[in-house]
């Protein structure tokens, strides 16, 4: 007990060992194979109900104030390394056996909120994205639509595909069934359902593609 004490003592006055210390503590003794593996910071909330689920934060990832919520079982979130996840961003895993997948490099500005719903439904973003704020990405409507003659269900959910170096301007939507090719850019205040092709922009509500044969680089303009 006093080996502990001591132990703990150090790591407070070390606020980047502490976080670091407390957050894998906290995942390892939730249960049902969460794991932290990290030389950068991660700062997270959990609310966690199910079986089986999994969390991987790889090697140099840094995550402010970020919030995973998981209703079922055997899913799975995974943050390759080096990734930058800003403040009010949240995680939801609704279902089971779904995946969400971020790519290394890729960073989020803040309030990015990503809702994977509906058994075997996944999120998956490649390397080197970039997400700015006030983003919702989402694999599923949240609540059934039928036919009314034959009564069958016709909104099942889609799966969300990025490909790599994409980047998603402020106060977008990326729903369910699309598909944004490598390089691309969707601009601000749009809504994508469908497959974006590689090295455009597209803008709109639903987004169509205004310029091709683009690409963008992270460097800053001022």
């Amino acid at each position: 007990m006093k080996v502990f004490e001591l132990v703990k003592k150090f790591v407070f006055k070390h606020k980047y060992f502490y976080s670091l210390a407390m957050t894998f503590r906290t995942l390892k003794n939730q249960g049902g194979g969460y794991q932290l593996n990290n030389n950068g910071y991660a700062r997270l909330k959990k609310d966690i109900q199910g079986k089986d689920n999994y969390i991987k934060i790889d090697n140099g990832c840094t995550l402010y104030d970020t919030t995973f919520r998981i209703r079922g079982n055997n899913n799975k979130i995974v943050f390759e390394k080096n990734c930058w996840v800003g403040e009010n961003c949240s995680f939801w895993i609704e279902g089971n056996n779904i995946e969400i997948i971020v790519g290394e490099g890729s960073t989020f500005t803040h309030t990015v909120h990503f809702c994977a719903q509906e058994d075997y439904s996944k999120i998956v973003v490649g390397k080197d994205c970039m997400f700015s704020n006030n983003i919702i990405v989402r694999t599923s409507d949240s609540h059934p639509i039928y036919d009314l003659n034959t009564n069958r269900r016709i909104n099942p959910a889609k799966n969300v595909i990025l490909g790599e170096h994409v980047w998603i301007a402020p106060n977008t939507k990326i729903m369910k069934g699309a598909v944004v090719g490598n390089g691309s850019i969707i601009g601000s205040d749009s809504m994508v359902s469908k497959v974006i092709p590689n090295h455009v922009l597209a803008v709109g509500h639903p987004a169509v593609v205004v310029k091709e044969n683009i690409k963008w680089t992270r460097e800053k303009v001022f």
